[in-house]
């Protein structure tokens, strides 16, 4: 129970620091997206890289914001139908759930195995920023490890909390 206490401690500070990142990838994108408006519209001068730029903090926003979503159970998921089953099946039912999502996250995380071996192979960057394709692929792999970091946390949880109820208690939690 200590360990899990530490790493829930841990899980934490990681979020916070996430939480940090997402508000400044947030506020960069607002930034550039009204600086390219500004350079292509007023000053008749659009700037090659701000569209690039703005893809990528985008990709890393959707990416960490839903590894956050996942930490705090705020995830898309149908509530009515886990109410609507009994206390012992809805807890399994949500456990099975979040096993699917560990498998979904484990081929995610492999999946860019090919692209990352390739951009080494071939030090492919990207084509404004000339930042190594590798780079970015690299931080997909971390954003769905960070993704089964948390899910992986959750299912503990719920296994750990998981206690049959006596009879005379209500059935749903």
């Amino acid at each position: 129970m200590r360990a899990l206490t530490a790493i829930h401690k841990i899980a934490d500070i990681y979020e916070s620091a996430i939480k940090i990142s997402l508000i400044v990838s947030m506020g960069a994108i607002a930034f550039i997206v009204n600086l390219a408006v500004f350079f292509r519209y007023v000053l008749s001068s659009p700037l090659s890289w701000t569209t690039e730029i703005s893809s990528y903090l985008l990709v890393y926003t959707v990416l960490f914001g839903a590894c956050v979503a996942l930490r705090r159970k705020q995830f898309v998921k149908i509530e009515v139908l886990i109410n609507l089953i009994p206390f012992p099946f809805n807890k399994i039912f949500v456990i099975l759930s979040q096993v699917l999502i560990i498998g979904f996250v484990v081929v995610c995380i492999f999946s860019p195995s090919a692209l990352i071996q390739k951009a080494i192979l071939t030090q492919t960057v990207s084509p404004a920023l000339g930042i190594p394709m590798v780079c970015l692929y690299r931080l997909l792999r971390f954003g769905f490890l960070t993704m089964l970091f948390f899910v992986v946390l959750n299912t503990i949880g719920e296994i750990v909390t998981f206690r049959p109820k006596p009879d005379g208690e209500a059935k749903h939690q």
